[in-house]
């Protein structure tokens, strides 16, 4: 475990006035009903407000179908769902009033996250319960212009995330599932020192932007032992958007994704496409994909500018996905400009120990005219599909050890320069592999 993780668990979330015996406040004990079509709000809002003015403490749910509105927790608490809880949220939007944060990307006014921490320090959700979003309504009824890449002329209509961790340190998240959240499941924003673990997200694979868990513009983060299977990426890492991104100037840095398996997602792990205030010292460790979009995705598109770099993927098992591994900076494509700010720059990228089979696509690097993907490495990949490995403006990439078995375009260099290919097998094969 990394030292700020040893230190940070060392002293415990629920800390209170005895961190030996935090105090419980049961929901239950404020007049929270086991019935789902029976509001429990005013129970969560009292309890947790026993637990601030106790110093901290633990802010229990029992076994049992609980409906609330928002839950804000507080400095020092510990909001536990036991086995065979369930919290089910309201789907009424009057319930969540518009709070500013960050919405993929830019500072906006949306709804009020569903479980809410902000400004906050050593604080835990933990427990095998599960919180249920009800997503469905929210996506019947969503604005269109959350989709695709243009904004429209007027102000979208959020939905909102799940839990949202914001501007918060000393964070311990282990163990619920997180159902059905309207938008982004877990959203860590702003925050450092936080570890994330055996949760699961589940959403249906055509739900929209129902990411399972981003890291934005946070430091010293582990999602270790993590399951996912959603509309959108499984698991992210984002900075921020176009000129505010970059004028933020606050970076993904310092975050380890480790033992995390994906199901039906756009991405097993996924950088961008919101990396304007740049992403470092990145690690994508012992991961499993089948049947996503993709399986390692770095995405950017010019305009973005920022600067990812430092990345390590290792040990990645893919199965029936589209592309086991894409860097791409025509994330949208649009026309060549003279380098500047607005141009974004992926380097400094290792990729080793890749096992992916009934792939479309093995590899696709695909950088700009005006400045190519840079300074890539792949090692000991065993990689099969309809196509191979394809380069387009990139630059100092080295492939060693490499195997690659496609039906067509086993290995494609285009705009390129020094590709160097060192002990690869390149063979063609008929069927899908």
């Amino acid at each position: 475990m990394p030292l700020f993780l040893m230190a940070l668990w060392s002293g415990g979330c629920a800390i209170g006035p005895d961190a030996s015996h935090p105090k419980i406040f049961n929901i239950t004990d404020y007049g929270a009903v086991n019935d789902p079509n029976i509001s429990s709000t005013d129970a969560f809002v009292h309890a947790i407000a026993d637990c601030r003015k106790a110093g901290g403490g633990i802010v229990e749910v029992p076994a049992g179908h609980f409906l609330t509105g928002p839950i804000d927790m507080v400095d020092n608490m510990t909001l536990r769902v036991d086995s065979n809880a369930v919290v089910l949220f309201e789907t009424n939007r009057s319930e969540y009033p518009d709070i500013k944060s960050r919405w993929e990307g830019l500072t906006e006014n949306g709804p009020h996250p569903f479980i809410f921490a902000n400004g906050l320090h050593h604080i835990a959700i933990v427990g095998s319960g599960t919180f249920d979003g009800q997503g469905a309504i929210w996506w019947a009824n969503m604005d269109r212009g959350e989709l695709g890449n243009a904004r429209p002329n007027r102000p979208i209509r959020r939905r909102p995330p799940l839990l949202q961790i914001k501007d918060c340190k000393d964070v311990r998240i282990d163990g619920p599932t997180f159902l059905n959240s309207p938008f982004w499941n877990v959203h860590l924003l702003y925050s450092e020192n936080v570890e994330v673990s055996n949760c699961h997200m589940i959403a249906p694979a055509n739900s929209p932007l129902t990411d399972g868990l981003n890291s934005d513009s946070c430091r010293h983060v582990l999602v270790h032992d993590c399951y996912a299977d959603v509309g959108d990426d499984g698991f992210g890492i984002k900075s921020g958007r176009d000129e505010e991104g970059r004028k933020m100037n606050r970076p993904a840095e310092d975050i380890t994704y480790q033992r995390c398996h994906v199901l039906h997602a756009h991405s097993v792990c996924a950088i961008g496409s919101e990396e304007s205030g740049g992403v470092r010292h990145i690690r994508f460790l012992d991961c499993t994909g089948d049947g996503t979009e993709n399986g390692i995705r770095l995405k950017t598109m010019r305009g973005r500018g920022g600067v990812v770099e430092d990345v390590v993927v290792s040990n990645f098992q893919l199965h029936n996905v589209r592309n086991a591994i894409i860097l791409s900076m025509n994330y949208v494509k649009t026309a060549p400009e003279a380098r500047s700010e607005r141009t974004p720059l992926f380097r400094d990228i290792h990729i080793d120990h890749v096992t992916a089979t009934g792939s479309e696509n093995c590899c696709v690097i695909d950088g700009l005219e005006e400045l190519p993907i840079q300074d890539v490495t792949f090692n000991n990949l065993d990689l099969s599909g309809t196509n191979g490995v394809s380069c387009d403006y990139a630059k100092d990439i080295t492939f060693k050890n490499v195997s690659i078995a496609a039906q067509t375009n086993v290995f494609v260099a285009d705009h390129s320069e020094n590709i160097k290919k060192i002990n690869c097998m390149e063979t063609r094969v008929t069927g899908r592999q």
